[in-house]
């Protein structure tokens, strides 16, 4: 019985110091991520820090961050290009004067065919819409 114990204590201590932010946006060791623009705050610089890079069409996930109406407008067609089939997180600043909101981001999104599928906090005055491109026939 010492042994059981012993190993849910540990298991419960693993998943308390993974970075709750990596859990958030689905990255788990081994995942291959596709990077677009600048990483606006540490947090999300530090979570992806080592993570193995791909192109976006061959990535399981994208991480893309949009800090203007302008990039927003030309997000819908780049990933559709690019040929992206996996799921998508659009970083944006949700709080900062000035920066693309989410129900810009995600009205962006779903007039191009993607389904946006929930958001979470980034950091102070940042966050992440989660989409998925329109199913190829």
């Amino acid at each position: 019985m010492g042994e059981s114990k012993v190993s849910a204590d540990a298991a419960v201590g693993d998943i308390s110091t993974r970075p709750r932010l990596a859990e958030r946006l689905g990255l788990t060791p081994g995942s291959v991520v596709a990077v677009r623009g600048e990483l606006p705050v540490p947090e999300l610089a530090e979570v992806l820090d080592g993570v193995d890079r791909a192109m976006p069409w061959d990535a399981e996930v994208v991480v893309t961050v949009v800090r203007s109406e302008d990039q927003l407008v030309g997000l819908p067609a780049w990933l559709l290009e690019c040929g992206v089939v996996a799921p998508t997180w659009v970083v944006h600043g949700a709080a900062l004067e000035g920066a693309t909101g989410e129900a810009s981001v995600r009205h962006a999104l779903r007039d191009a065919g993607f389904t946006t599928l929930g958001s979470c906090a980034v950091a102070d005055g940042w966050r992440a819409l989660r989409a998925v491109p329109p199913r190829v026939a």
